[in-house]
């Protein structure tokens, strides 16, 4: 930080609370010997605890801030900080201004034109300096290579964000929602082929019980059922019968 005893600047335009177009603002200071840069500081509050800008303009003593404050009345309070010798030194003194339309700004300066020579002296400074908008994006890149890290985030980059998040969110349901069909399917066809398989077991048992008893058939007909192990035992003696009496010989 540069000396206590270090020039700074004197805050030209806007001051005393004036009205300002909160869509265009212009900030006009005097220089100082030896500066060789400047920063501009707007804050909602005297203390300084609440910046809603903090960037360096380079050599300007004059610039146009754009679509950074609101249009609904509000009071900001701001300053400069010139650069001296590669340090920045002391801030100006702190001067205010309400941030309102462009309409009620030219109607507070209509209003005004019964004001003091120096607030008048003030305008004509505001309106003969040569004014040159602010380029943010530019002061972004300048904060980047002095290792300083810009930490608005604009509102598309918020959408854009967030618009991602979504779509991965809804890809991850699908492929989940994908996933648990899949599975249920296979749970059904292992259910299905596990019932399949129990049937044909119980099928199989029945059909062997069937040959292994005795049971009716058709009682009327004078059918029945015998196992399978004794019919075949019947057939076997009858066929062995018949074949020892077509061998014996006739008398």
């Amino acid at each position: 930080m540069a000396s206590d005893d270090a020039p700074s600047p004197s805050l030209i335009t806007p001051v005393d609370a004036v009205s300002v177009n909160g869509d265009e603002a212009v900030f006009v200071w005097s220089a100082v010997e030896g500066g060789e840069a400047y920063r501009l500081q707007v804050a909602e509050t005297a203390r300084f605890d609440a910046l809603v800008l903090d960037a360096e303009v380079g050599d300007k003593t004059a610039v146009t801030v754009g679509n950074q404050f609101p249009t609904d009345g509000q009071t900001f309070f701001w300053r400069v900080l010139p650069e001296i010798e590669g340090e920045w030194g002391g801030p100006s003194p702190v001067e205010s201004f309400v941030a309102t339309t462009e309409a009620n700004a030219e109607q507070g300066h209509s209003d005004a034109s019964d004001e003091e020579p120096v607030t008048e002296l003030a305008r004509a400074a505001r309106q003969e300096a040569t004014v040159e908008p602010f380029d943010f994006e530019d002061q972004v890149e300048k904060e980047k290579e002095r290792g300083v890290a810009y930490e608005g985030v604009a509102a598309s980059q918020i959408m854009g964000i967030s618009a991602s998040i979504i779509t991965v969110v809804l890809v991850a349901v699908a492929i989940l929602f994908g996933w648990f069909g899949q599975v249920s399917q296979s749970q059904e066809r292992t259910a299905a082929e596990r019932t399949q398989y129990r049937d044909i077991q119980q099928a199989e048992t029945e059909a062997a019980q069937q040959l292994q008893q005795y049971g009716v058939v058709d009682e009327e007909a004078g059918t029945y059922r015998i196992p399978i192990d004794r019919a075949m035992d019947l057939i076997a003696t009858e066929e062995y019968r018949q074949r020892q009496s077509s061998e014996q010989p006739s008398e």
